[in-house]
């Protein structure tokens, strides 16, 4: 149990930012991050430590994330309910966006961006996975990934420079 624990330490802060991503408001974020969290536990007898935990760890949160329809973290909207929650947001955000209304409308099209082009497009660029790494998380072939992350750029430029 004292490698759950290490692994509790080294992942909790990326697994937070990324539930953060995919929900878009922290209190969701925390449910995922609990929901995680809890799977991670309960099958940790059945991890193969040959493999990434983290890789492991993502793909427990992104199957909770979608196999949860029903649950109001599942809703994938932008909501800060302090000034200090919005701007710990904004400097999680890669800083690429200088301007801060640019930023804003950034998570605001991701956010509206379907599930399947969120997901992408959070693994991908927000928390660093390679496109193989993406798709062993996802369990879906590397050129679907690819396919993805170029269909959501297209309507992230298309959402950001045409409206």
């Amino acid at each position: 149990m004292d490698d759950f624990r290490d692994y509790v330490e080294r992942y909790a802060r990326d697994l937070s930012r990324f539930c953060y991503k995919l929900c878009g408001n922290p209190h969701d974020a925390e449910d995922l991050f609990q929901d995680t969290w809890t799977k991670a536990l309960d099958k940790y007898g059945k991890f193969d430590s040959s493999k990434s935990f983290k890789s492991w760890l993502f793909a427990i949160c992104v199957n909770t994330y979608k196999n949860a329809g029903k649950l109001k973290y599942n809703s994938a909207r932008i909501d800060f309910p302090t000034a200090e929650e919005n701007e710990r947001f904004l400097s999680s955000l890669p800083d690429t966006q200088p301007d801060v209304d640019s930023r804003l409308d950034l998570c605001a099209a991701i956010a509206s961006l379907p599930k399947k082009h969120r997901i992408v497009i959070t693994l991908y660029y927000f928390r660093e996975f390679s496109r193989g790494e993406t798709a062993q998380i996802l369990d879906i072939p590397e050129g679907t990934v690819s396919s993805r992350l170029a269909a959501a750029k297209k309507l992230l430029k298309r959402r950001l420079y045409l409206e």
